[in-house]
């Protein structure tokens, strides 16, 4: 079904969170102030230390900076910028990572589609890489063929409809109605760069917020990291596996409806059990060190992780700053 034309624009403002990310941040940046529907653009720079904030001063001069001393993390980025876009009184936030950028026609599909169909809370283009005519990989892999197999159905016999509703997609590219991160909250600050969209969108679900895919809208996502050091000893190979399992085990038992005890339960099969019987298959030391030890991590901060579930139980807009004062969150 073809947009339907309308002279009501609705306040946008897209956050990108930057982290060393002057290798990319022209692109995206030049590909919002392409875009045929205009938006205010919020970066929040996680403490960069290359020419990040030097190339957004120079050649974004329209761009609001918010510049950090340190690596906050995703989420708690996006949250700061999130606050700042509720704050101005914006409608709808558009989430972009930095390594990516949209099409011209993107941000105008995905707000027609807002203004059109109110029963959705957030929608987001198809995910591309390395280039527009090719479906991102890891999008795939870990979303669409799980969530979104009547349109990958519909693609394949070339009868694709205009959307779809989903479960969720990845964070790199989503458009949120600002009611949603009031209702729901923002990205939960026990993640820090795993996990933290996959957690908003349980939160979502629970709370009944509809996510759709939009196709014909596109965005394409490099998928690159800053260029960092590449760990050698042992123990720093172990600490960075360990990261991504941590954030894993922490979305396994972060379930309002679990009773903590059957919380527990589940850390010691996922984090204990289960691992030890892969070692016996796979004689992976390095997993099952990383996974022991993210065990660990999760145990002793596992308080927390209650606090942080009866919190997203409810609706608030937990994590993100609300007229200058911290919302409540689990300490």
């Amino acid at each position: 079904m073809p947009s339907i034309p309308t002279t009501y624009q609705p306040a946008l403002t897209t956050v990108v969170v930057t982290f060393n990310g002057a290798n990319w941040i022209e692109q995206c940046l030049s590909s919002l102030r392409d875009s045929l529907c205009p938006t205010h653009v919020i970066v929040v720079d996680n403490g960069s230390t290359d020419a990040t904030a030097q190339i957004i001063k120079s050649q974004f001069v329209e761009v609001e900076l918010i510049e950090g001393e340190c690596n906050l993390g995703f989420g708690p980025g996006n949250n700061m910028g999130i606050a700042r876009a509720l704050a101005s009184g914006s409608e709808l936030i558009f989430l972009l990572n930095q390594d990516a950028f949209v099409t011209a026609e993107a941000l105008g599909c995905m707000t027609d589609f807002m203004i059109q169909h109110e029963h959705f809370g957030i929608v987001s283009p198809l995910h591309c890489s390395p280039d527009i005519n090719a479906i991102d990989g890891k999008t795939y892999e870990r979303y669409l063929r799980t969530y979104a197999k009547d349109w990958l159905c519909d693609a394949a016999l070339g009868r694709a409809q205009g959307h779809y509703r989903i479960r969720g997609i990845n964070a790199a590219a989503w458009m949120v109605r600002s009611s949603v991160f009031r209702d729901v909250g923002g990205f939960d600050p026990l993640f820090f760069m795993y996990g933290e969209d996959d957690d908003l969108i349980n939160r979502c679900e629970m709370h009944g917020v509809g996510f759709a895919l939009l196709p014909r809208a596109r965005i394409v996502h490099h998928r690159q990291s800053p260029p960092g050091r590449v760990p050698r000893r042992w123990r720093d190979r172990v600490a960075r596996r360990a990261a991504r399992i941590r954030s894993d085990l922490v979305l396994q038992i972060k379930n309002p409806a679990f009773a903590r005890s059957h919380m527990v339960l589940q850390l010691l099969v996922h984090g204990i059990a289960s691992p030890l019987v892969d070692f016996v298959i796979r004689r992976s030391l390095l997993e099952l060190s990383a996974t022991l030890l993210a065990t660990f991590q999760v145990l002793a901060q596992v308080n927390r992780v209650f606090r942080s579930a009866a919190v997203c139980a409810e609706k608030g807009s937990h994590f993100l700053a609300v007229n200058g004062q911290p919302s409540r969150g689990p300490r």
